[in-house]
C-alpha cells in the first residue's frame, strides 16, 4: 500500500505546455518564457513603433534637402561690369560663391540617397513591427495551450509539483530508460497525464478567484457554500489522479530497487569463480612458503661455500704475489 508522505517544500511547480502542440509553437513558448522582454505582450501601431527610429535620420535628410535649395537659391556673386577694374566683390563673392556652388552640387546627390536610406529604414523598421505584431498573436492564441505556475493557487500549485516529480521519477528511472516497462507508452502518456492536470487546475483556480471575496446575504452565503463543495469535490478528483500517478511511480521506483539488486546479485555471481580461483592461489601459499624457505637454506650455503672460497682466493694470491719489499 501506498503510503501517503507530505509533498517535500522544495518541490516547485514549472510550466507545462500542450504536448499536441507543433515544435515551432512550442518553441516560441519556451522562447518568450525564458526571455519576456523580447516578446511583445500585445500588439502595437506600426507607426508608432516605427515613427521613434525615423527622427533622426528624417530630420539629417530634410536638412540635406533644405541646404540643397539654400545652396541654390543664395547668389554671392556678381560678375563686375566689362572693363571695369578687380573690386571686393570679386575678390571675396567669386570664391564664396563657386565654395556654395560645390556645396549645392553635393547636396544635391546626397539628399536623394539619404531619403533612399530613410525609405529603406522605414520598411525594415515597419517589417519588425509587423512581425513582433505577428508573434503577439500568436503568442495570444497559444496561451491557453500553456498552463504557468503563476496561473495556480497554491494548493493546486502542490499538487501540479506532485504530478511534475512522480512523472519525473518515472522518466529518469532504470526500467523506463532501457524499456522494461513500456518506455514508449511512458512517453507519451505520462506527459498527457501532466497537461491535463494542470489545466483542470487551472480551470479550478479560474473558478476560485471568481467567487465574491465579501458575500453579501445569506442566499449568497448559501449558493457559495453550495459551489466551493462542487469545487471541492473537483480537486479531490484531480488528488486522486495525482496520488494514482504517484502510486506509479512508487511501483517503478521499487522495480528500480529490484533491478540494481538483481544486478548486483549477478556481478557477485559472476565473480564466484574468481573468487573460488582466488581461494584455491592462497591455499598454495602455505606450499610456497616451505618451497622458498628450502631455496633460502640453499642459497645461504652457497653463500657459505662462496666466502670460504673466497678467503682461500686471498690466501693463494698473497703467496703467489707478495709484496715487494721497499729498499
Amino acid at each position: 500500500m501506498k503510503k501517503n508522505r507530505p509533498p517535500s517544500p522544495r518541490l516547485a511547480a514549472i510550466a507545462v505546455r500542450d504536448p499536441d502542440l507543433a515544435e515551432k509553437d512550442r518553441g516560441l513558448l519556451v522562447r518568450a518564457e525564458h526571455d519576456p522582454l523580447s516578446y511583445p505582450r500585445g500588439e502595437v501601431s506600426v507607426w508608432w513603433a516605427t515613427a521613434p527610429y525615423l527622427l533622426r535620420p528624417g530630420a539629417a535628410v530634410v536638412g540635406l534637402g533644405v541646404g540643397a535649395w539654400v545652396t541654390g537659391e543664395a547668389e554671392w556673386y556678381r560678375p563686375s561690369p566689362h572693363g571695369a577694374g578687380a573690386t571686393m566683390n570679386d575678390a571675396f563673392g567669386r570664391p564664396m560663391q563657386e565654395l556654395f556652388d560645390s556645396l549645392h552640387s553635393a547636396l544635391l546627390i546626397a539628399w536623394p540617397i539619404g531619403a533612399v536610406v530613410l525609405v529603406l529604414m522605414a520598411w525594415m523598421y515597419a517589417g519588425n513591427a509587423v512581425s513582433r505584431n505577428k508573434t503577439a498573436r500568436r503568442l495570444t492564441e497559444l496561451k491557453d495551450r500553456c498552463v504557468q505556475p503563476s496561473d495556480l493557487n497554491d494548493d493546486a500549485r502542490t499538487l501540479l509539483a506532485r504530478a511534475q516529480q512522480a512523472k519525473k521519477s518515472v522518466l529518469t528511472s532504470a526500467v523506463h530508460r532501457l524499456d522494461l516497462i513500456d518506455r514508449q507508452h511512458n512517453d507519451v502518456a505520462l506527459p498527457r497525464q501532466e497537461w491535463e492536470i494542470a489545466a483542470a487546475l487551472r480551470e479550478y483556480t479560474r473558478l476560485v478567484k471568481a467567487e465574491p471575496s465579501n458575500p453579501k446575504g445569506g442566499k449568497v452565503a448559501a449558493l457559495l457554500d453550495t459551489r466551493r463543495r462542487a469545487l471541492r469535490a473537483s480537486l479531490d478528483g484531480i488528488t486522486r489522479r495525482v496520488s494514482a500517478l504517484e502510486s506509479y511511480a512508487d511501483q517503478v521506483a521499487q522495480a528500480d530497487d529490484r533491478y540494481r539488486e538483481l544486478q548486483q546479485i549477478q556481478v557477485l555471481t559472476d565473480g564466484s569463480d574468481e573468487v573460488l580461483d582466488f581461494l584455491a592461489r592462497t591455499a598454495r601459499d602455505d606450499l610456497a612458503v616451505a618451497e622458498i624457505e628450502g631455496m633460502t637454506g640453499k642459497a645461504a650455503a652457497v653463500a657459505d661455500a662462496f666466502s670460504v672460497a673466497l678467503e682461500s682466493a686471498k690466501e693463494a694470491a698473497v703467496v703467489a704475489l707478495p709484496t715487494p719489499k721497499t729498499a
